[in-house]
Parts: structure tokens; C-alpha cells; sequence
């Protein structure tokens, strides 16, 4: 098949059948895992952490916390700072989905961390209200136990309830990730092999097509050599994350993300590390990059930085629901935090600045003493 008639590169897609009884079960234990992780008493997280967890597990987390080694550092770095932060905390997962990739098992998870924000969490000022915490997650499972975990967690939402905005507003709209609109984005029931298959390369066709980019200036012309129309619903929802927003549609899309991300990063463009994660699970898919898209900052004004000619690697994942032929929702978790840090820009050094000045004790107890 020439490449002309394989205009997309379906030739170069593979799909690994999964054994659909095992497939749940790796989705019921990584569930069980991250639960107990999230709401059981501090002082049973040792042992949890033993029973869920490689001895040799990794751990990769959103900036500031990024690649941890072994059960020690995340509990340390993650997993107690999270739950001191949030005592109350309860986890809501919207989505979990798993298949195989590169012969091992994955689990993909996206929801919501509740729970009062009680203590400063990465120098985060405690609000003593609710919040709401978005996280997506994909976990390399071996013998019930998860050996890689890639953990994306919206830090900078978080900021933003607490009522600091680091960067400039964002073009799409700050609101709450919805769950599917079909409400059945826990994939633990048996799925069609041929739907699995279809969806992944539904996904991946998409993709392909977003490689037609040629560089130049994306007006209307060169934004139609994508070919974007034919692979998204036409009311889709792309869910993003703080510093871009949520937006509905082809023309949101374009005028509030994709426009001004080829505008700042024209020869963004993937790397020989591919993905992480790429699997389908009935209607839905999930795929995921840690430092795979890579791109030079050299134009536009993206989260209000003016361009520095910086070269940037980017940590994201995205999340699907498709209907019979077009892709209908994506939720969209990219580490902003750490694209920002590559562009000379520190947002947790900022806020610490600001909030930490005065002295040694929290934001939040400064606030509650009052201002002298």
C-alpha cells in the first residue's frame, strides 16, 4: 500500500487483543489500589502502599514532584502530602479504561480528588473549603502489582480555587471536568474486540492527520489540511487543563487551543520515545506521553509568555469517547507547570515568593493572624 493510499498510516497501527475477564480484573485491582491509597487512615498507607506497589516501582508525577523511585519516595513526596493536605479526602474516578501496550497491561484512570484543602499542599495556601482536584493516571500493572504509574495532577487548578493565577487567564473556560455524557466511562464489563480495535483507530487516524501541519501560519487553509472536521463530532468537548480550559466544538478547539499552540510551537512534533500508554476499550481509547511531543517556543503568546526560542519536551495524556465514527469527548491533562518551567517560568517559585515573605508560617495562618 503506498502512502498515498495509506494517507493516515493505519498500516502502522497495531491493536493487542486483550483476554476481556482479565482486562476487568486489572481495572478492578488498579481501582482497589488507588482507593485505599486515597481514603484509608495515614497510618495503614505503609502497608497499602507495600500490597499495591512494585517494590521497584516508578513514579512519574506532574511538576514540582516529577520521576520518583520506589515506595518510600512516593509515599514521601506524594501520597502523605496529598492526604495531610486533604484529610477528608475521597476519590471519584469518572473513567478507567485498560488494554495492553507493548506487551504489558495498562490501566487508565480520570476523575476527581474531593475533600476540605485543610493544609498547604506544594506551597499551595490551604483554602479550609472544598475543593476539587482534578488527576489522570495510566499504571503498568505486573502480577496485581503497579510497576510504572504516570500521575497527572492539575496543581495549577488547584491554585487557581485558592485564588492565585500565576499566568495569563485562560482562552477556554475553567471549569470542572464533566464524566462521560453516557455515564459509562468505568469500563468494567466485557467489550467487543472489533469496537476496541475501531475506536484506537479512530484515535490514531486523528493523529496521523494533525501530522499535516505544515508549519506555516495556521489560517483557514493550512488549519483544513489537518483534515480535523472528519474525525470529531461536531459538538465535541475537549476538556483541558488550567492555563487552556475547556471548549466545545471544532471552532472552539481551534480558537482557543490549537491555533494558539501551532502559533507558539510550530515544529511541534513527536519523538522516537512514542507513547506510553495506547489502548482501546470498547468506545473508549486513552494514549499518553512523557516527553514524546516536543517543540520549540518560538511565537505567540501562549499562558501570556512572549516566545524564548526554548526547546520544550511536553508530558501529556488524552482521553476518548468515541460514538460509531467520530470522536465525541477529550479530556486533555497536560503538565502546563512544567511546560512553563522549560519557558523561564516558575509558578510554585512565584507563589512561594508571594506567599511565603512574611515568615515561616503558612499562608494560611498569616491570613488568619491577620496582616501585620
Amino acid at each position: 500500500m503506498s502512502q498515498t493510499e495509506d494517507k493516515y498510516f493505519t498500516s502502522s497501527f497495531q491493536y493487542s487483543p486483550v483476554d476481556q475477564a482479565q482486562n476487568i480484573a486489572n481495572k478492578v485491582r488498579v481501582i482497589e489500589i488507588m482507593r485505599a491509597l486515597s481514603e484509608a487512615p495515614l497510618d495503614e498507607l505503609p502497608a497499602l502502599a507495600r500490597d499495591g506497589y512494585d517494590r521497584d516501582a516508578s513514579l512519574n508525577v506532574t511538576h514540582p514532584i516529577n520521576e520518583l523511585a520506589g515506595i518510600a519516595a512516593g509515599l514521601e513526596q506524594l501520597w502523605l502530602p496529598l492526604r495531610r493536605s486533604l484529610p477528608d479526602m475521597e476519590r471519584r474516578d469518572h473513567f478507567v479504561a485498560g488494554g495492553r501496550y507493548r506487551d504489558a497491561n495498562w490501566i487508565a484512570c480520570m476523575g476527581h480528588y474531593m475533600g476540605s484543602f485543610e493544609r498547604d499542599l506544594l506551597g499551595i495556601p490551604a483554602t479550609r473549603g472544598v475543593v476539587c482536584l482534578r488527576y489522570c493516571e495510566g499504571h503498568e500493572l505486573r502480577d496485581g502489582k503497579i510497576a510504572t504509574s504516570y500521575i497527572f495532577i492539575d496543581f495549577l487548578d488547584l491554585m487557581r480555587q485558592a485564588g492565585y493565577v500565576p499566568i495569563a487567564p485562560s482562552l477556554g473556560s475553567e471549569m470542572r471536568w464533566m464524566p462521560p455524557r453516557t455515564l459509562d466511562g468505568l469500563v468494567l464489563t466485557p467489550q467487543d474486540e472489533a469496537r476496541s480495535k475501531q475506536t484506537i483507530e479512530t484515535i490514531l487516524k486523528m493523529h496521523a492527520a494533525l501530522g499535516y501541519y505544515s508549519g506555516e501560519p495556521p489560517t483557514r487553509e493550512v488549519l483544513d489540511e489537518m483534515e480535523q472536521a472528519k474525525h470529531w463530532h461536531k459538538n465535541f468537548m475537549w476538556y483541558g487543563p488550567s492555563g487552556i480550559g475547556t471548549t466545545r466544538g471544532l471552532k472552539g478547539f481551534e480558537d482557543y487551543h490549537q491555533i494558539p499552540f501551532l502559533v507558539a510551537f510550530p515544529d511541534r512534533g513527536g519523538s522516537e520515545q512514542g507513547h506510553f500508554i495506547r489502548i482501546g476499550d470498547g468506545y473508549f481509547a486513552v494514549t499518553g506521553g512523557w516527553g514524546y511531543l516536543r517543540a520549540t517556543h518560538t511565537g505567540g503568546e501562549l499562558f501570556g509568555v512572549p516566545p524564548t526560542g526554548r526547546p520544550l519536551k511536553m508530558r501529556v495524556m488524552d482521553f476518548y469517547r468515541c460514538d460509531d465514527e467520530t470522536i465525541v469527548e477529550n479530556w486533555v491533562p497536560i503538565d502546563v507547570p512544567h511546560i512553563l518551567l522549560q519557558m523561564g517560568i516558575d509558578v510554585f517559585g512565584r507563589m512561594r515568593h508571594q506567599f511565603r515573605q512574611r515568615g515561616a508560617i503558612s499562608a494560611s495562618e498569616w491570613l488568619v493572624a491577620g496582616n501585620d
